[in-house]
């Protein structure tokens, strides 16, 4: 999460019991009509109270971390790299999961690239608060690492563990990123080079914008704009889509119990009420989180990548 200048750390609000099977660690709720898992969808901020966890990033830290690189989580996929899951004999999560319509193949990644960008988001999605705490430590470094503002960090961690950025790109360097300053303009330009993404900016709110003729893909890596009414900017990248067109991430955001790293629908192009996206936007400063109101940046693979 990204703090705005006025306010660090602030999530929104997903309330509720976080129950049910997890894959690799993830938060998937299968909804009352069954089919492809899914995250539980967010409460009314209105009524939910404010997280007493204070976050981490709220005292002026040091420049720059003091720790050593980052270590990666342990990545052993039960699949070769290039492997495609449906012709696969070995059992795997996922291609139940493609063949329930839970995730399909769209967009410029090729399908084992979604595949290990699916199964690296996972690895990063936890249980509970503590959970999260601890793996905000590893993908950020103590001292650094706190679930209320790990967004950056946490999504390059995602796409270098699924090979979708250089290996040599340190997650630490997008903590508290702002693409208006010159050095973190390098930064996004090193991740994500001119000659293979395109960069577009949106100013259109996330509450109006129309997810069934502007989707967002596997892939896209957002910095999301607080704007008039919003609290924090955020960033995330898309880990899925589904059969219904609703995408997904697996982020930080704020919960009456504290923050959590989890799988969470950004929106569903046929519901404007469903998702993280509406909640964010449902009240401007929110007390558990709002934003999106000034729009969104968008990094997305300009061809697929061998």
């Amino acid at each position: 999460m990204q703090p705005h200048h006025r306010t660090l750390g602030l999530g929104l609000a997903i309330g509720g019991l976080l129950a049910a099977s997890a894959i690799f660690g993830g938060l998937l709720l299968r909804p009352p009509s069954g089919g492809y898992p899914m995250p539980v969808t967010a409460p009314d901020t209105s009524t939910a109270r404010a997280s007493s966890e204070a976050p981490a990033a709220s005292q002026t830290p040091a420049a720059t971390p003091t720790f050593t690189p980052i270590p990666t989580f342990d990545y052993s996929p039960n699949l070769a790299p290039g492997l495609d899951l449906e012709s696969s004999p070995t059992p795997d999560p996922i291609a139940a999961l493609i063949a329930e319509g839970g995730l399909i193949y769209t967009g410029p990644l090729t399908h084992p690239q979604q595949a290990a960008l699916y199964r690296a988001s996972l690895l990063y999605a936890q249980r509970t608060v503590p959970d999260s705490i601890r793996a905000a430590k590893v993908i950020n470094g103590v001292g650094y690492g706190d679930p209320s503002n790990i967004c950056g960090p946490l999504a390059i961690a995602i796409l270098r563990d699924a090979k979708l950025t250089a290996p040599d790109i340190v997650p630490h360097d997008f903590w508290l990123l702002d693409p208006r300053a010159s050095t973190d303009q390098d930064k996004l330009a090193l991740a994500f080079p001119s000659e293979s993404y395109e960069h577009t900016k949106y100013t259109t709110s996330l509450n109006r914008v129309d997810w069934i003729t502007s989707p967002l893909k596997p892939g896209d890596f957002l910095f999301i704009w607080h704007g008039s009414g919003g609290n924090f900017d955020h960033m995330l990248v898309v880990s899925r889509v589904d059969s219904g067109l609703r995408a997904y991430a697996v982020t930080n955001f704020g919960t009456p119990d504290g923050y959590i790293i989890a799988e969470t629908m950004l929106y569903d192009p046929t519901d404007p009420n469903a998702g993280i996206f509406h909640t964010w936007t449902k009240e401007k400063d929110a007390l558990l989180g709002s934003t999106g109101f000034g729009g969104y940046e968008l990094w997305r693979l300009s061809s697929p990548q061998d």
